[in-house]
């Protein structure tokens, strides 16, 4: 049996009336987010990852956050691999606000799993891992939200430059970063560095690009992270190879010595908890790696 032709089920006046409803009670209740799309820079189509991605877009939308008594998920513990967070929660955003938003972008015609929303209370960054477009199911026969279940970013050395300076700020504390130390300095800028302006050192072997984080004028050290080879370069290399800067020109020598790429690069200035060279610096003294037959005793 059919049902009644005589009642309209889907009014399209009362879809835009409880649209309209659901967008204005998400401004009144909700929150300013700022969503972060995700751009694929080699995706691996087998496996659909893609290991060195980038954000270098971002704006700001109102959300709705379902769990007002806090964080879900696991929380903060302590493992064997040390303090973990694992703060999760769950948003609500208008259909039609995201289009609206992202007009301007034709591939992002719903929010992505993968994608981040930054979350200006905590300042953090949480990543999409679920994206419900059913729900609520179909009122008057539509549907007019999404609901977003997020976990915490685990930042992996991905590049982001968004324009939003708070977020941007996240690869400069959490980026794989080392210090050099520089003699022999140009007057162009008066020697000094520009944050953010690319340098780029040219080896015989290839050529070494970075992203200068910081500049200390007093004892010339320069903190850079994002780095770029090309060729078989192994990286930055002190000697009469000038690193010459983008934007301000200054060109500079890297020293020998204490405090340079004497360390391989195993220190880390932005994490006073890493203990990676402390624990190579005590195997060196345990182990004889210079031994090539440490077992038959030379019967071998």
């Amino acid at each position: 049996m059919a049902t009644n032709s005589f009642f309209s089920r889907h009014p399209h006046g009362e879809q835009q009336v409880i649209e309209d409803l659901t967008i204005e009670s998400i401004k009144i209740h909700g929150k300013d987010m700022v969503y972060v799309p995700r751009k694929y820079v080699n995706e691996d189509k087998l496996f659909g990852e893609d290991t060195i991605s980038k954000f270098d877009d971002a704006r700001g939308i109102e959300m709705y956050i379902e769990n007002v008594d806090g964080f879900e998920g696991e929380g903060d513990f302590l493992s064997k691999f040390g303090l973990q967070i694992k703060d999760s929660m769950t948003v609500v955003v208008s259909k039609k606000r995201f289009l609206e938003t992202f007009s301007y972008r034709s591939e992002i015609d719903r929010p992505r799993e993968g994608d981040l929303i930054w979350f200006p209370m905590t300042k953090s960054l949480f990543e999409i891992t679920f994206v419900e477009h059913e729900n609520p199911f179909y009122q008057v026969g539509k549907l007019y939200t999404y609901k977003l279940t997020c976990e915490l970013f685990k930042y992996s050395d991905e590049t982001i430059d968004t324009g939003f300076s708070e977020i941007d700020e996240v690869e400069d504390d959490y980026s794989y970063q080392f210090d050099l130390a520089l003699v022999t300095g140009t007057n162009a800028n008066g020697g000094n560095f520009i944050t953010g302006e690319n340098v780029t050192q040219t080896l015989t072997s290839g050529s070494v690009i970075a992203s200068v984080v910081s500049w200390n004028t007093n004892t010339s050290i320069l903190r850079v992270n994002d780095f770029h080879i090309t060729g078989t370069a192994n990286g930055f290399a002190a000697g009469s190879n000038l690193l010459v800067a983008a934007d301000s020109g200054s060109t500079w020598l890297i020293a020998t010595g204490s405090g340079t790429t004497v360390t391989g690069g195993m220190t880390f200035p932005t994490n006073n908890y890493a203990d990676n060279l402390d624990i190579e610096t005590l195997a060196d003294d345990l182990f004889d790696f210079s031994d090539k037959d440490p077992f038959s005793e030379g019967n071998y």
